[in-house]
């Protein structure tokens, strides 16, 4: 079997929660990460890495953070969304929401840049293990392999959804509001490829038609500096505006994937 390497220079991309963000600052992507939601979640020595795919392992990984902070904090976050119901566009004062809102990771792809030639592994959700160039050029999805990981000096920028606060949520589809729904649209994209077996390259094609872009809707460098101007963000630092991002991102996703006949609970 002959390898297949992409060379330095090449872009891919990993998807996370904004729990990670400090962490791989500090450390790099580890080979030990992986990837939730599929049987196939983890290939020894490597990290998955893909262009859609990137987006469902960052819709995956929040989705199960979302689900285990909900059945934790049970009778908590019932109070709160019944709060948001029943006085749209006012923010809840309930106790117990900061402990909660700091453990609530918000989805986020990074953008990498290899530094290196980087030696890939065929994604076993798509391919035979023989099949690597077909993995990465079809399905754009491997596991990359590189025993000391991903160096943080390798990631570019980091991709998010758009942010709402109160007000936007106080009226019936406010443009950001729409806008977030529209980052949500892009992570059922991976999670259709992941499910349906969907072309990445179809997906993002009817997606860059309609919106013009095949990224969340913002970004930021990954450094220090920006990553402490994200977590000051309103949206990040104060706890029931974190969790209401937690709540729309969620509903938004649960109702597009269901249209699909995605179930999030598996």
């Amino acid at each position: 079997m002959s390898e297949f390497r992409l060379a330095a220079g090449s872009k891919v991309k990993f998807g996370c929660t904004t729990n990670q963000l400090y962490t791989i600052l500090r450390q790099g992507i580890s080979t030990d990460t992986q990837r939730l939601g599929l049987e196939t979640q983890h290939i020894s020595g490597g990290i998955f890495v893909g262009e859609l795919m990137a987006y469902y392992a960052a819709c995956a990984a929040f989705c199960h953070n979302t689900s285990e902070l909900h059945q934790q904090h049970t009778e908590v976050m019932g109070a709160f969304v019944n709060a948001l119901q029943e006085q749209k566009g006012s923010k809840p004062n309930l106790p117990g929401l900061d402990d909660i809102a700091h453990q609530a990771g918000l989805p986020v792809v990074l953008d990498i840049e290899l530094s290196e030639d980087c030696l890939l592994l065929a994604d076993p959700q798509f391919v035979a293990t023989h099949e690597t160039e077909k993995s990465w050029k079809y399905w754009r999805s491997a596991s990359l392999q590189r025993p000391q990981g991903i160096p943080a000096s390798w990631i570019r920028q980091v991709f998010f959804p758009r942010l709402l606060d109160f007000r936007d949520v106080a009226t019936a589809r406010s443009p950001r509001s729409l806008e977030q729904t529209t980052d949500c649209a892009l992570m059922v994209g991976g999670l259709m490829q992941a499910w349906h077996k969907d072309a990445p390259v179809d997906l993002l094609h009817a997606f860059h038609k309609q919106y013009g872009r095949i990224n969340f809707s913002q970004s930021i460098s990954f450094d220090e500096t920006a990553l402490e101007r994200f977590f000051n963000l309103a949206a990040m630092i104060d706890p029931a505006t974190r969790l209401l991002n937690q709540m729309t991102i969620w509903q938004d996703i649960d109702a597009l994937a269901k249209k699909q006949g995605i179930p999030l609970s598996e």
